[in-house]
């Protein structure tokens, strides 16, 4: 049974992760037909453009596409009709945007580390635009120079030359207005006039114009995009003005993009990016009380390898459901953008939807149209977004103001307002997805994480003094320590059960040989008399169920494996209080992030994918701690698995000592946190084994052992053995019945 329970807690792991690694490499070619970009004349766009801000082609016409229809979410397709109450106004002829010959990108946010500034939003003047985001006190690499960024520019994989990339898209860019159903582009390639930037202690703002004129260059709109960082914040603003300029009322439709794909950083579990739709549930949530994101998250990979892909609405969605804010996610880090509210706002209800500023949602997923069956990355996902049609007044604006967030994912950020009150706590979420994500408790998740910060010290109490030992690595074996001394009962339980079970299975192996010789040609008989038999040598097959226990701990095992993969808590965070960076002077790689994989001895700065049927793990370093692994688990199952009782099972062990070698391999680049978890509760479980074994040979030497434990009359195990043996009674009963011919019909 010890060697069953081996086989199911192995399939587990392995379900798992060939689970979560055939999720994120699967490279089916997609069966929708988004639009595609012709690279060519990307790459002939941004040779001449400047380094620091480059253009972006407008996508080819529909005669370039290879698709029957234009892409749903084109700037350049008919404007969506008026609402009922909105009268379409009179067509003005000659509409058009006025172009600037000259205009620079500009920066906001903060320059240095010692900046007041979270953010750094680099903007380009091509549809007025966010080029990049950089987060001042995230950096991308540890004890690295570079400053880590949450959102690039959007590029695609040139077919051409892999090593270069072309821009494509721009996170927030204007793409077309409609005035009074004249569509003028706005695209990636129209230039924006840009002030000069505004810094003051608390604030840096932008702004940028453009402008509508009729046929005789006579401005009648005047569009501004004004963009601001705050201090001590990671949000970032976008006032959108559309003010008319006539004496006659216009009616106006806005389109633009949102955010994008983030930089993707999962590491060894490969794509894990998300997005994820907040919303109110008012078909039960009429008053607006909270946030829902229940069904409304989306993998990227499922998003652009979707028939008919949407991250808004959901499929199935209510339609009662009201969008809040639309996130996009990688492994620690978010952008969600959402309607403009006051930084100080409490209650939820005061939250104004996103969907009243932009009621449409859409995606843009592009890819270069030289490549027949692109992988997944090698395509790019923007999320578009555009309002109603609707009227302004002459001498009056239209407000459509946007606020994002740009940070980190953090437990503690999200404590506070106006992120509590806006819910995005809901986006963290410790889980694999895919086929294990039903057994991944959340809550369980969260509370070893509280444990985890308890012993590292960032949980308060006393008073407020942080009680702990303020390293990770430490924090992790103590974890380890806590949860084997917690499960310690029903592990030593479910071991003696087993082990006992099977010491006692092999004394009486000589009588159930004789039993089989014996009865060779009548089953059932081997049966009644091998119950017979346990009954007489006092072996309860009730025992069996003492595995059980060692079930119910997989839950923890995924719950642990998940949390340690996303907190954040653990990025670029040493084991170990820093030593080894320490008596190196910091030129020891070795376990410096437990974020990522160990870095025992760093060979190379490139990694070098080695691709398996189920994993592709990377090889830049020799990581040691899942060597180690395997090492332990050699000495564990040797500890552990009992003598073979035959050929079959000698055979079965050979075999899994083959496959506990796999998990070094698939766990070789995995972080550094994660491998120092299991190994320390392999070493602890190796310990605990022999602790229990020496407790058993006592006991098998003062015969202890095998003295029938007292079996409580109408308790659990008492029920079980009455159930097998009246099983056993009613089989035989049938046997009988089944001998002595066909029963006489009645008359």
């Amino acid at each position: 049974m010890k060697f069953a329970v081996t086989i199911f807690a192995i399939l587990i792991g392995l379900a798992v992760i060939f689970g979560v690694m055939s999720n994120a490499q699967k490279t089916n070619a997609p069966k929708n037909t988004p639009a595609v970009v012709d690279a060519q004349a990307l790459t002939e766009a941004t040779d001449s453009a400047e380094p620091a801000d480059m253009a972006v082609a407008e996508p080819p016409t529909q005669d370039d596409q290879p698709t029957t229809q234009a892409p749903a979410d084109s700037a350049d397709t008919a404007p969506a009709p008026a609402a009922a109450d909105t009268p379409q106004q009179p067509t003005i002829p000659g509409l058009h945007a006025v172009l600037v010959d000259q205009a620079k990108p500009a920066v906001i946010g903060f320059e240095d580390p010692r900046s007041p500034f979270k953010l750094r939003v680099e903007l380009t003047r091509f549809g007025a635009a966010v080029y990049k985001i950089t987060l001042s006190d995230y950096l991308k690499e540890v004890q690295g120079p570079d400053h880590y960024v949450v959102h690039d520019r959007l590029t695609l994989p040139d077919s051409a030359d892999p090593t270069k990339q072309i821009p494509y898209e721009y996170a927030y860019a204007t793409r077309a207005i409609t005035v009074n159903g004249t569509t003028i582009p706005l695209k990636n390639n129209k230039a924006w006039l840009a002030d000069e930037v505004v810094n003051t202690r608390k604030r840096s703002s932008v702004q940028y114009t453009a402008t509508i004129a009729d046929g005789d260059d006579k401005p009648v709109l005047k569009i501004i995009r004004r963009y601001t960082v705050k201090a001590d914040s990671y949000d970032l603003s976008l006032d959108q003005q559309l003010v008319n300029l006539t004496d006659e009322p216009m009616t106006v439709r806005w389109e633009q993009n949102l955010q994008g794909d983030l930089v993707n950083d999962s590491g060894y579990l490969g794509d894990r990016r998300q997005y994820v739709a907040g919303y109110f549930a008012l078909w039960w949530d009429s008053q607006r009380e909270r946030i829902y994101t229940k069904d409304a998250d989306l993998t990227r990979t499922k998003l652009v390898n979707a028939t008919t892909p949407s991250v808004w609405p959901a499929r199935g969605m209510n339609p009662q459901a009201e969008l809040a804010w639309i996130a996009s996610l990688n492994r620690y880090f978010a952008v969600v953008t959402h309607a403009a509210i006051d930084d100080k706002v409490t209650v939820t209800a005061d939250i104004p939807p996103l969907h009243a500023v932009f009621p449409h949602i859409n995606q843009s997923i592009q890819w270069d149209r030289r490549l027949i069956e692109p992988k997944d990355d090698q395509k790019v996902v923007v999320i578009t977004a555009s309002t109603d049609t609707l009227e302004i007044k002459p001498d009056s604006q239209l407000d459509l103001d946007l606020g994002i967030f740009a940070g980190p994912r953090k437990p503690e950020l999200f404590d506070t307002v106006p992120y509590s009150t806006l819910h995005l706590d809901q986006t963290i979420v410790y889980s694999l997805g895919g086929a294990c994500s039903f057994c991944t408790f959340q809550w369980l998740a969260h509370g070893l994480l509280w444990l985890l910060k308890f012993f590292e010290g960032q949980v308060l109490v006393l008073g407020g003094i942080g009680i702990g030992v303020h390293d990770w690595g430490l924090s992790i074996i103590l974890l380890v320590l806590v949860v084997r001394l917690i499960l310690h009962p029903i592990t030593k339980r479910a071991q003696i059960n087993m082990m006992k079970m099977g010491k006692m299975m092999q004394a009486i192996a000589p009588d159930v040989e004789k039993l089989k010789k014996k009865y060779k040609d009548d089953q059932q008989k081997i049966n009644a008399e091998m119950m017979k038999l346990y009954k007489e040598k006092g072996v309860n097959p009730a025992n069996v169920l003492g595995c059980l226990p060692m079930f119910l701990q997989t839950p923890i095992w995924i719950a642990l494996y998940a949390m340690l993969y996303y907190a954040i808590e653990l990025r670029h965070q040493p084991a170990f209080w820093g030593f080894f960076q320490w008596v190196s002077g910091g030129s020891w790689r070795f376990l410096a992030d437990l974020s990522q994989a160990d870095n025992f001895i760093r060979i190379s700065e490139t990694p070098v994918k080695l691709n398996l049927i189920f994993i592709h793990p990377e090889f830049q370093a020799i990581n040691i701690l899942p060597l180690l692994m395997g090492v332990v688990f050699y000495f564990q199952q040797k500890i552990t698995t009992p003598p073979p009782a035959n050929e079959q099972a000698a055979q079965q062990q050979k075999m899994m000592k083959f496959v506990i070698f796999l998990f070094p391999i698939f766990l070789y680049s995995a972080p550094s946190g994660l491998t120092l978890y299991i190994l320390a509760s392999t070493a602890a479980g190796v310990i605990d084994s022999t602790i229990v074994r020496r407790h058993i040979k006592q006991q098998e030497e003062s015969g202890e052992l095998f003295k029938p434990n007292p079996v409580k009359t109408g308790g659990f195990r008492d029920r079980i053995a009455k159930a097998v043996e009246a099983k056993q009674q009613q089989i035989t009963q049938k046997q009988k019945q089944h001998k002595g011919g066909k029963p006489r019909k009645k008359r």
